[in-house]
């Protein structure tokens, strides 16, 4: 089992736990308007798939990859 967990926005040191908050408290429902707050995922982009899942799921931890096993299954 891997330890790693997907919980955060490495480029600007955000957690998804923040951003969730954030997007809650603002009523945000998509990336673009996180992005638009340079809150998250506009450098390196790697964080967006799971932060779909999370606007979608309300969850904030994920494992790597867990993003494709979702959108094959579903």
């Amino acid at each position: 089992m891997n330890s790693f967990l997907v919980n955060r926005c490495i480029c600007h040191d955000a957690s998804f736990e923040e951003i969730k908050e954030h997007s809650e408290k603002n009523g945000f429902t998509t990336i673009k308007e996180l992005q638009a707050e340079e809150l998250c995922s506009t450098k390196c982009k790697m964080c967006a798939p799971y932060l779909e899942l999370m606007l979608k799921t309300g969850e904030t931890s994920f494992t790597p990859g867990e993003y494709l096993n979702r959108k094959e299954a579903g």
